[in-house]
């Protein structure tokens, strides 16, 4: 995991004390040896759970959901942004983004989701929660058991981990960030928790 602080600290901008600019290799731009490397760590983190489904939402999380999935030998679901009309019996939340300041609504047609479901939440960044929180109340609705969360950086100082301790199950942040100064683009990690 030492590889990943080191990757961010390179490649990262630190945009204000609560804001991280990761755009050039995880969620705008993609570099594959980095998803590589995210997705090899994540696969050890989960290796066991007997998962057989990964679940992210819409849309920067897809490529770490695909790399987990297709290291672990499984499927990747993500929830889509707003509910297509072809969609028949969605299961649907409705989260705020604290980046943005936008209310979206996210659905998964059950269909894809099921009591056979054993599921793997994963996501670029765990902030505050809240997305995350949504997945897996639907994957709890629609039956399923929910056996981890898994991000690549984890803000430490929004206490997201917080919120899904409620679900008890493992989460596992392969880079935790404990602080960020927009000064000097400094930014300090912790040791990572899983």
């Amino acid at each position: 995991m030492e590889r990943i602080r080191e990757w961010i600290s390179r490649e990262a901008v630190v945009l204000g004390p609560e804001f991280l600019r990761v755009d050039g290799i995880l969620n705008h731009r993609i570099d594959p040896a980095f998803i590589s490397l995210v997705g090899e760590q994540l696969a050890i983190q989960f290796a066991d759970a007997g998962a057989n489904c990964v679940l992210t939402a819409e849309a920067a999380g897809n490529i770490v959901a695909y790399e987990l999935a297709r290291r672990l030998g499984i499927r990747a679901l993500y929830a889509k942004k707003g509910k297509a009309s072809t969609m028949i019996r969605p299961l649907v939340r409705t989260v705020t983004s604290p980046t943005k300041g936008t209310t979206t609504e996210l659905a998964i047609s059950s269909d894809y989701m099921g009591s056979q479901d054993r599921v793997i939440i994963v996501d670029d960044f765990l902030y505050q929660g809240l997305t995350s929180a949504a997945l897996a109340d639907m994957v709890v609705e629609a039956g399923g058991t929910l056996v981890g969360f898994g991000f690549v950086i984890e803000k430490a100082f929004a206490h997201g981990r917080d919120v899904l301790q409620c679900f008890g199950v493992p989460i596992a942040s392969l880079a935790t960030i404990e602080s960020m100064n927009p000064e000097d683009g400094s930014i300090v990690f912790s040791e990572g928790r899983a």
